[in-house]
């Protein structure tokens, strides 16, 4: 997979299996207005249970962090300097600190011409600002998630989002990320866009190899919804709180998603 930046916001996400067009800073802006609406009239201290022992405002505090550390980083071109921190404040104070942060960062994202290069932390990867866009678009919408299901009142993922959330989640906390406790291999497949993605132990203990397209496909598969793939890979839900079918080796399945 790679990302083509064009002038704009504007990302075309190309693989084998696709060619897709999403305005990932319009999604940024879209959830972030959301979250905004949804935190202005909710009781901050609700407990976010599928996250420990974090509340709303933690959320939104980490959350606001990440934006200020991405904007930053755009901005400056740099990867230098503190990383994302979450501020000790509560109540209005705390949301007005976010409000300005998510400006901050979607009018830097907005303004920067997204094929101009920019690092990031993802060996590998295009070193574009179009890398940055497309993951605060996904860090966005999932913690959007986390605070409506905390606050009962979920609203859908686009599916062409959550999608591109599955191969970003895997390019980037997969493909380059050690201590990965599969066991076997194992076929991710999306109903509607159809997908697929074929995850191999790679040679080097503990990490993983990424087939996007469905030229490999493997006897253990995990079949259902982009959503509910993406948060079961998420660690938000379980596989036994969605309709994702698996075939084959339930264990094997389990060892991806313990």
């Amino acid at each position: 997979m790679r990302l083509v930046a064009t002038s704009t916001s504007r990302i075309i996400v190309r693989s084998e299996f696709m060619t897709s067009e999403i305005d990932m800073v319009d999604v940024v802006e879209r959830e972030i207005g959301r979250i905004s609406e949804l935190i202005r009239g909710c009781d901050l201290t609700t407990p976010v249970d599928h996250l420990g022992r974090w509340k709303v405002r933690d959320v939104v505090a980490h959350l606001g962090g990440v934006h200020r550390w991405a904007a930053r980083i755009v901005d400056e071109r740099s990867m230098d300097g503190p990383g994302a921190t979450k501020p000790k404040l509560d109540g209005e104070e705390l949301l007005d600190w976010f409000d300005a942060g998510a400006e901050q960062l979607v009018t830097t994202l907005r303004s920067a011409d997204q094929e101009s290069d920019c690092p990031n932390f993802n060996p590998g990867s295009a070193n574009v600002v179009a890398w940055w866009s497309r993951r605060q678009a996904h860090e966005t919408t999932v913690h959007r998630w986390d605070m409506e299901k905390a606050l009962g009142c979920t609203t859908p993922i686009a599916a062409a989002v959550a999608a591109d959330g599955i191969d970003e989640f895997l390019d980037v906390f997969v493909r380059t990320r050690g201590k990965q406790t599969l066991t076997a291999p194992i076929t991710l497949n999306t109903t509607e866009p159809p997908r697929s993605w074929t995850l191999t132990l790679a040679t080097k203990p503990g990490r993983l190899d990424v087939d996007v397209g469905g030229e490999i496909t493997a006897d253990t598969t995990l079949a259902g919804e982009p959503e509910q793939l993406l948060l079961v890979l998420w660690g938000r839900l379980g596989l036994g709180d969605t309709d994702i079918v698996v075939t084959g080796d339930s264990g094997v399945a389990e060892s991806l998603v313990p």
